[in-house]
């Protein structure tokens, strides 16, 4: 093979929804997966209402209803101190999915590598991006034990938070680990709130916990650096935020199994999403802490935004890319933003995150309309920063009113200045967005070279992308 429209690297979720996106424009889509072994992988397994419209819309459908997975209508909070719980619902009549990883990731695979236009390699891996420019990507893989070269008019980076493609194309990035993801399975009537994603917040760890499939619950505790499943089993303490029968249920689980499933849980942002005629998306593009479970839900939106944009300009790579760079980099701004906000207040253990998980109970519980906010952005419904930061803003509003009440009265001046300079992370994501926005409608409007005008009459994607060769 010596040409093909477009090269996927990586056959998860973000590279399946891709595959199927770009084929459906009538491009030639090779889709280069390594084959690893997802049976064994702690990953996406809830999927938010817009992920399953999206992977509908995408010609999913047969394989969404198919599926044995679990109705999720939203999250369940359980704050530790104060104990209380509060439901979070997606909306009247919206439900999103939760099953097993490789229940919902090996069907993609098989679906996409039936479709017209699409070939998959698997146990095949990018091994060298050679030359990337606005003409196209030669690019080598290793499938079979023997090394091919491949030009393509666009290569799509959907290998993952770890992606060797985008350090092949030389794309910077910034990363933060966080810490330890440990996972069990547990019987799921231990969960308080059948149907339901569970977060359990203000305890000496945090944790998550939802249904995967009947009878069965995924259990994912979070650790510091450096533990291990030992350090869960010597100090059962650490699980106080559970309830007492969740608890006991993950200890067993440990006792039983002694080598669960690890992760580690990391910020990965890229300083762009697209380069020459590369593109990222998925975790290749931005990567945070799963508590906001909108893993699955972002790389679809970013399949449909590439869809889109090739769509509305067949033959024009860069003009394509760009245009895909302006509708999803804010939103994978806002994806990360947020997950390390909510990590912060949700597991912090210091004076200001105290008291502004007092400021979440206390604007979700008399806010009806900020718990919708929330939920929209927890969803990735909502995607942009101005209105994450608008929303930090009025929990820490209702963090100083839950202050001097007289549930707060004991912690009010030594929590005060914490809090405030809790508003600063926030408040700098929005002020990098807004100038990363700035600079692409600069980059439209005075930089950018002049295109050549397309053809009279609407060209197709696959026959503009061979004009273009």
């Amino acid at each position: 093979m010596d040409e093909v429209d477009v090269v996927i690297a990586g056959g998860g979720p973000a590279g399946c929804a891709v595959a199927a996106a770009l084929a459906e424009l009538g491009l030639a889509v090779l889709l280069v997966d390594a084959g690893v072994d997802r049976h064994k992988q702690l990953a996406g397994e809830l999927l938010h209402p817009t992920g399953v419209r999206d992977l509908h819309a995408l010609g999913f459908g047969d394989v969404v209803d198919a599926w044995v997975s679990q109705p999720v209508r939203g999250f369940a909070v359980r704050f530790h101190a104060p104990a209380r719980t509060l439901l979070l619902p997606y909306g009247r009549g919206v439900t999103g999915l939760s099953l097993e990883h490789a229940t919902l990731t090996v069907p993609l695979l098989e679906s996409v590598g039936r479709r017209h236009n699409v070939t998959v390699y698997s146990r095949a891996r990018v091994t060298a991006v050679d030359h990337n420019d606005a003409r196209g990507v030669r690019l080598r893989f290793c499938y079979q034990g023997v090394e091919h070269t491949v030009h393509t008019r666009l290569l799509v980076a959907a290998d993952g938070r770890a992606s060797p493609v985008r350090r092949m194309l030389g794309i910077a990035e910034h990363h933060q680990r966080l810490s330890t993801m440990l996972g069990v399975t547990v019987d799921s009537a231990c969960l308080p709130h059948p149907e339901h994603g569970h977060q359990f917040v203000g305890g000496p760890v945090h944790a998550l916990a939802y249904a995967i499939q009947p009878g069965v619950a995924r259990v994912m505790v979070d650790l510091p650096l450096g533990s291990t499943a030992q350090t869960l089993k010597a100090r059962p303490e650490l699980l106080l935020a559970l309830p007492r029968r969740l608890g006991a249920e993950v200890q067993q689980a440990l006792e039983q199994r002694p080598a669960p499933r690890m992760a580690s849980n990391d910020d990965w942002l890229a300083e762009t999403v697209w380069a020459g005629s590369a593109v990222l998306v998925g975790d290749a593009a931005a990567c945070c802490h799963p508590l906001t479970a909108s893993g699955m839900a972002s790389c679809f939106h970013d399949a449909r935004a590439l869809q889109e944009a090739l769509h509305r300009h067949p033959g024009h790579i860069a003009r394509a890319l760009e245009r895909y760079a302006n509708e999803r980099r804010p939103a994978q701004r806002t994806r990360v933003a947020l997950a390390s906000a909510l990590y912060s207040a949700f597991a912090g253990q210091d004076e200001g995150m105290r008291a502004l998980r007092m400021g979440l109970l206390h604007y979700w519980e008399h806010s009806p309309r900020g718990a919708r906010a929330s939920m929209a952005l927890l969803s990735s419904e909502e995607p942009r920063m101005r209105v994450m930061a608008r929303e930090y803003l009025r929990v820490v509003g209702h963090a100083f009113i839950a202050m001097f009440s007289p549930l707060g009265r004991g912690r009010r001046l030594r929590s005060a200045g914490p809090l405030l300079r809790s508003a600063g992370p926030p408040l700098r994501g929005t002020l990098a967005s807004a100038m990363e926005q700035m600079g692409s409608w600069l980059h439209r409007r005075v930089r950018r070279p002049v295109y050549r005008l397309a053809r009279a009459g609407w060209a197709s994607p696959r026959r503009a992308f061979a004009s273009n060769r």
